[in-house]
Formats: C-alpha cells, structure tokens, sequence
C-alpha cells in the first residue's frame, strides 16, 4: 500500500521521539541531511524544484525540550511559534490552518506532529477537513498519520534504542515506495537535554 510521507511521534526508553519517512512516487530522487537542529529533505537534483515546490523542506526541528516534524515548511513555523511561547497544539493547529493543504495535483494534506516529555500532539490538513489531537505517551507507545490512505490518528508499537535505529526502522515500515527517514530522539537526560539527529539514505 502507498501512503506517502509518514509520520510517527512516540517515546522508548524513556525518551520521546519524532520519526519521518518519505515515501514518493513521483520525486523518489532525494535524501535527508542532518544540519544544525534540524533535518532537511531535498531532491539530489535542484532543478526537480522547478517541477514542484513541495519537495524541498525542513521535515524535523528541534529545541532543547521540544521536536517538530513535518511534510513541509509548516515546520519552521510550528518551532519559531513554540519559542515564542506557543504550546505545541496550538501552534501546529495554526500552521496548519494558514497553510492548508498543499496545492498540487493531488492535493497533498499536510501533516505535523510534535513532542515534548510525554506529550505528543498531531495535526492534519486536508482539503476538505481538519484535526489536531493531544496523546499522553506511555513507554513503546507511539501514534501515526500518513498523508494518503492512513489519515486517522493510529497507535502503534515502533521505537528504537537511539535517533539512528528509529530513522531505519521508519524506512523499513512495510509500505510502498520508501526513499529517506529521518528521527530526533530526546537526549538521555531529558527534558532540557536536546534532542539527538539521524538520517538514513539507502545506498
């Protein structure tokens, strides 16, 4: 089944983390990049942008107690609205409805979710409808949406060890299409520690 770009928020070991996948049929051509206290997902040939504005984005922003993920730029502003003070629901509920969904051929929603200690929330934004929930995460438990198909809010078991593991783990969900993951784990002593940064690019 293809489901598009998926995202996965949750906790283990005591730690909460984001996870993101892209899964694309169209621009299956890019590869995510650790930079700074963030993680981009671009396509390895710049002129693919010219094709489609989307395909280019910040997928995960972090802070010291907080990580943002995302299917696009709504994630940039998620983050700067949390630092101004903003908490976290209420800032993805605000992207999402200023953004909306994307305005490509298949009007593509827009996803985001967010953590912070053991709170998580996620949002949607489809054409036709809109939502943004609120969890308390217990240890192995996380929640997921995907941007087709799989548009609820679902619980399931999915963790890993470190940022690393999450990120491969997220890649090798049993869906079509995969093409990069990326994960922000919480650091050890959390919260206030930051968050630790993976990727993974099939060779």
């Amino acid at each position: 089944m293809y489901v598009g770009r998926i995202i996965i928020v949750g906790q283990a070991w005591g730690r909460s983390f984001v996870a993101y996948r892209v899964s694309s049929r169209s621009f299956p051509n890019r590869l995510a990049e650790v930079r700074n206290k963030s993680i981009l997902v671009s396509p390895k040939d710049p002129a693919d942008l010219a094709r489609n504005p989307y395909i280019a984005y910040n997928c995960i922003r972090v802070a010291d107690d907080v990580a943002v993920v995302a299917n696009g730029t709504q994630a940039d502003m998620i983050l700067e609205r949390i630092e101004d003070g903003q908490k976290p629901g209420d800032a993805i509920a605000i992207s999402l409805v200023a953004y909306g969904y994307e305005r490509d051929e298949l009007d593509t929603p827009r996803i985001a979710g967010a953590v912070c200690g053991e709170r998580c929330w996620l949002g949607i934004a489809k054409r036709d409808e809109f939502r943004v929930k609120e969890f308390k995460l217990a240890e192995t438990q996380a929640f997921q949406v995907a941007t087709y198909e799989m548009t609820d809010f679902v619980a399931i078991s999915f963790g890993g060890k470190n940022a690393g593991e999450i990120a491969q783990k997220a890649y090798g969900l049993s869906f079509e299409r995969p093409v990069c993951a990326a994960a922000a784990m919480a650091g050890v002593t959390a919260p206030g520690n930051g968050f630790d940064l993976a990727v993974y690019n099939p060779m």
